[in-house]
């Protein structure tokens, strides 16, 4: 300390210097906080697994951001209004190189997207960006962005993940500027009323502006060269705590060198006893300050890391109290209390000494005071945390506002929703796999606080109905239904075929057996032909002649005439039965061939039913065993079978009756010729029998007409042969028609039977696929996807979207109905690992990796990993803070119910800060990071006034242990107390910087440090301190101090 007296200018010259160079050479702090400040997971969380996934199967380039473009108003959107917000967007496409927009997603010109793009109310309309940063920061490609969006007449922002954190950090350095400006008019007030003087608060102000400003920059350096760790907390964190503290330690000095002047001694002794005394107390503070803050080095998360940096402040500092304060003290000497002109004198703690003689006489009233204060507060609080990043800044930022405005028109869970990342060995792009994702699917959508799931199978978050058994089943029961129909029509067709064909095979028999009497009066005919040529003949002789037989030729030509009109009358009677029979017949081949149609009908029909039953069982192989199912395809197997059989009799029958048909075709051909040729011979009759009274006149015209009869005879005959064969013909094709005619009435029979029991079938079949449809359990789990759904485009689209391009990865999208970033949304998270889990179990993406990505699932990894350094870091922290007390005191005792009365002072003042902020301003929880950090500056710096008290005690070892700790506390009371108020004061500074987390914190410590140096370290540590009496410094045992620098004969103890 002497030599640094001797050189102080030197030191001084040294000071000023560095912080010239390093602040000229040092990084930019703000701009590292926005490059490496950001929150990160480590490997192995869920939200790191997914990014590592998408990353690896994207398509994007690396460093491209999602923004959402927010277009609203308070009332629906007129067409003018949506015409210039179609203008911007296109305005974004265009100019996509200028802004660095890498891709726009939009509802104009794709109605598909509109459900998801534009409100229900009409009010508000999306847009989705992504941004190429190229290495730059946000707030570099936000601004020309934010000019480009603006729209007539609408309000446009724009959110997303990496803007709200911009905001954020935005209002943190809103909130760092203020909390210096405040922190340093705070001090400079507190200590002139606490020196009296002008000149004394400033070398507090300027040691710690100096050391403050080393130390930003030492830590900025560290952070830019060997990647230590840096958050939004590192520059507000050291502004407090530099300023504190060091505010403190100045103030401990300055008293003791105070004390020490008023006590006669020389500058110079005064600073070497002054370090001695006071010093090595700052020397144990800082220490366990520096210790308590360096623990947090062994944390994982490095948000809590970033706290590191004050360690390395506090170095920094105790390096300048041990060399800038000397320089003043020995520079100023007793001018450095001015305007102070009388004798400098040291006053005691009346306060303190009065709850001192209160703990030591009345320790059970201190107690009782110290519980009623913290008891309650104990009991009440719940220790509840909240992780929403938007409650830290406020309405008053575009990145909420739109996040807000979202989070109402369309739902919290649309702008950041939970994406669960699978990553398979095998390509996906098959039924197998899309049933599996179909399941995750349809059982995370009945989760609780799930609003919709979109996936590669539901791509617009509603489940696509066809591919479910459940509407299969109800669509092939409608075609079942269909087919019963027919079956039915078919059937009763078939019955009234059979019945007709009953009925008319007596009517068929009876023409079989009129065509056998028609053939023999044919074959009569023929006969009679034959002896009516003998009789021409004989007549044309007696014409020859001469007229002496013309009477007898007049009557045997009479007598021919009648036996020709007689021949004639039946045989117009045959040809109008022949004629009756051939226009008939095509009416029965009609019939038969109508019966051939609805049989061919009914076989096809039922072969249609084959393939949908082959299909259901392959899809549902359990159900082939099922003795309904096996009933009702053997009815259909041997119903295909019986109507084949029928069909092939009907259509082995047509041949058969297009040869009768062809026979009456021929029969009534040469009926009619014969009709006509006997029609000519009886008027020829008729002439020759006018003519017999011309006999002798025309005897030579009768002779040449007989002649001419007698030529057509033979053609008559002839006519008559061919009538004869085809009524033969006939008669053979009845007969065969009527043998085949009882087995096709048999087989139609025996098909409309068969039909029945189809019908029967297709009726359990279709009251099976019935319940099928309506079983709740097939509903959850009987998926089977369509070939052609696969193959069809617009769902080859689908694939692009949610599916890695090799098949390999596939995304699923959980919209919550809650904040993604409330507890209720974090607490779901686990719920969806379980359902995927689950879900996934004995299938063939059972060892598939899975992430869960999204802000939800981000800050739930960043909850589960601070729970876990929370527990560690105060470990350790708590251990090096008790090594260093150990060391200071010499006592195991001390440091234990230290430890204690600072944890019951932490747990105080959280609960009050949750009554303020939960209770009473209604926010969802405290933030999560404000108990670690709490914690943590509570216990490193009230440890501080704990060694503050226990040091001067240390310093009366030789007096009882009574007086030692009320002299101590009289005259630590009032360092100690202006020490708490402007810490405190430096924390409350922190409250008008809009942060939330900052406000928080601040009154954890703010309130802290009150409580402990107004109720806990006044009233509980004395209470304990006098009742252990020696037992304090076990296991070291007491030592008397008589060569101490201070003398006690200068404080009276008055109890």
């Amino acid at each position: 300390m002497k030599h640094i007296i001797r050189l102080r200018w030197i030191v001084l010259a040294v000071w000023i210097a560095a912080a010239v160079l390093l602040m000229w050479q040092a990084p930019d702090m703000a701009k590292l906080v926005r490059e490496k400040g950001q929150l990160t997971v480590p490997d192995g969380y869920p939200s790191k697994i997914a990014g590592e996934i998408l990353d690896k199967h994207s398509s994007k380039e690396k460093g491209v951001e999602s923004f959402i473009v927010v277009f609203h108003s308070k009332e629906k959107l007129t067409d003018s209004q949506l015409g210039e917000i179609e203008n911007t967007v296109n305005r974004l496409k265009n100019e996509k190189d200028r802004l660095n927009i890498e891709s726009v997603t939009t509802h104009f010109g794709d109605k598909d997207l509109e459900s998801q793009l534009v409100s229900k109310d009409g009010k508000t309309v999306m847009t989705l960006l992504n941004v190429k940063m190229k290495g730059k920061e946000v707030k570099d490609v936000r601004k020309p962005l934010e000019q480009a969006i603006h729209t007539k007449d609408v309000d446009a922002y724009m959110t997303g993940n990496s803007l709200i954190n911009e905001d954020v950090v935005i209002s943190s350095e809103k909130g760092l500027a203020k909390t210096e400006v405040i922190t340093v008019i705070f001090i400079l007030i507190v200590l002139i009323l606490v020196f009296r003087s002008v000149m004394a608060p400033l070398i507090p102000l300027l040691t710690v502006g100096m050391t403050y400003l080393i130390s930003q920059s030492v830590v900025a350096f560290l952070i830019d060269r060997m990647d230590f760790p840096v958050s939004t907390f590192t520059q507000t964190f050291l502004v407090a705590v530099l300023f504190g503290i060091g505010t403190d330690y100045c103030i401990l000095l300055l008293s003791r060198y105070k004390e020490e002047l008023s006590d006669g001694n020389e500058v110079g002794t005064a600073i070497l006893n002054t370090y001695k005394t006071a010093g090595k107390t700052v020397i144990f503070s800082g220490l366990a300050v520096m210790v308590g803050f360096a623990s947090i080095g062994f944390a994982s998360f490095k948000l809590y890391q970033s706290a590191v940096g004050v360690a390395v402040g506090v170095f920094v500092l105790l390096v300048a109290l041990f060399t800038l304060v000397p320089f003043f003290m020995a520079t100023l000497k007793k001018g450095l209390f001015w305007p102070v002109k009388k004798d400098i004198s040291h006053s005691q703690s009346r306060i303190w000494g009065w709850m001192g003689k209160l703990s030591i006489i009345r320790p059970l009233i201190a107690l009782g005071i110290v519980g009623i204060l913290t008891i309650p507060l104990l009991i009440s609080y719940d220790g509840e945390l909240s992780f929403n990043s938007l409650d830290e800044i406020g309405n008053e930022y575009d990145s909420v506002k739109a996040f807000n405005i979202v989070s109402d028109s369309f739902g919290p869970g649309e702008v950041m929703p939970v994406q669960i990342v699978l990553e398979n060995d095998d390509s996906m792009k098959n039924k197998e796999y899309l049933t599996i994702i179909e399941m995750i699917s349809n059982k995370l959508e009945k989760l609780d606080h799930v609003n919709k799931v979109r996936a590669i199978t539901r791509p617009m978050g509603d489940k696509l109905e066809e591919i479910y058994v459940k509407k299969q089943a109800d669509e092939m029961g409608k075609g079942i239904e269909q087919g019963t129909d027919g079956i039915n029509t078919i059937k009763n067709g078939l019955n009234d075929a059979s019945k007709t064909l009953q009925d008319n095979k007596p009517q068929l028999q009876e023409a079989t057996g009129s065509i056998g009497k028609l053939t023999d009066g044919t074959k009569g005919l023929q006969s009679g032909i034959g002896q009516l040529q003998t009789a021409l003949g004989d007549i044309e002789k007696g014409i020859r002649s001469g007229s002496s037989g013309a009477a007898r030729l007049k009557e045997g030509v009479k007598e021919a005439q009648e036996q020709a009109l007689n021949i004639q009358q039946k045989n117009r009677q045959l040809l109008g039965g022949l004629q009756a029979a051939e226009s008939g017949f095509p009416k029965l081949v009609e019939g038969y061939n109508n019966v051939s149609v609805p049989l061919q009908n009914a076989l096809e029909q039922l072969m249609s039913l084959e393939k949908p039953l082959q299909e259901l069982m392959e899809n549902h192989p359990e159900i082939a065993a099922d003795p309904n199912f096996q009933q009702i395809q053997g009815i259909i197997h041997k119903a295909a079978r019986q109507v084949a059989i029928a069909k092939g009799t009907v259509s082995a029958l047509n041949p058969e009756l297009d040869k009768v048909q062809s026979g009456l075709q021929k029969a009534n051909a040469g009926l009619t010729e014969l009709t006509n040729g006997l029609g000519q011979y009886a008027n020829g009759m008729q002439l020759i029998i006018d003519g017999l009274g011309q006999l002798q006149s025309g005897m030579d015209q009768a002779a040449n007409g007989q002649n001419q009869v007698i030529g057509k005879i033979p053609e008559i005959s002839k006519g008559l042969d061919q009538i004869a064969s085809g009524q033969q013909q006939l008669q053979t094709g009845f007969g065969k028609v009527s043998g085949q005619l009882d087995q096709l009435t048999q087989g139609l029979s025996d098909s409309s039977t068969g039909l029945a029991k189809i019908g029967d079938g297709l009726d359990n079949a279709q009251n099976y696929l019935e319940d099928l449809s309506k079983d709740t359990n097939l509903q959850q789990s009987g998926i089977n996807i369509p070939d052609q759904l696969l193959k069809d485009e617009q769902f080859q689209r689908v694939f692009d979207v949610y599916m890695s391009k090799d098949g390999k990865m596939t995304t699923v999208d959980v919209i919550l109905d809650t904040n993604p970033y409330s507890n209720p949304s974090m607490k779901m998270i686990h719920q969806i690992e379980q359902t995927v889990k689950e879900e996934t179990k004995g299938t063939k993406l059972e060892n598939a990796h899975v992430g869960i990505g999204g802000i939800t699932s981000t800050h739930r990894d960043l909850e589960t990993m601070s729970n876990s350094d929370y527990n560690k870091t105060v470990t350790y922290m708590m251990i090096g803070i008790v090594l260093v007390l150990i060391i200071l005191l010499r006592s195991l005792i001390m440091p234990v119910y230290l430890i204690v009365s600072l944890l019951l002072t932490y747990y105080s003042s959280i609960a009050v800060t949750e009554i303020i902020f939960v209770d009473i301003m209604g926010y969802p929880g405290i933030n999560w990071e404000t108990p670690f950090f709490g914690f943590v500056m509570l216990m490193a710096l009230g440890v501080d006034y704990s060694i503050f008290l226990m040091a001067r005690f240390s310093e009366y070892k030789e007096l009882d242990v009574k007086t030692g700790i009320l002299l101590a506390m009289k005259n630590m009371g009032t360092v100690i107390m202006s020490a708490a108020i402007i810490l405190a004061g430096t924390f409350a500074a922190m409250l008008p910087s809009g942060v939330l987390s900052m406000l928080q914190i601040a009154t954890v410590v703010l309130t802290g440090l009150l409580f402990y140096a107004l109720i806990i370290l006044p009233l509980f540590v004395p209470v304990l301190i006098s009742l252990l009496g020696k037992a304090n410094w076990w296991p070291f045992t007491k030592r008397d101090h008589s060569g101490s620098d201070h003398s006690s004969n200068h404080h009276g103890i008055s109890q």
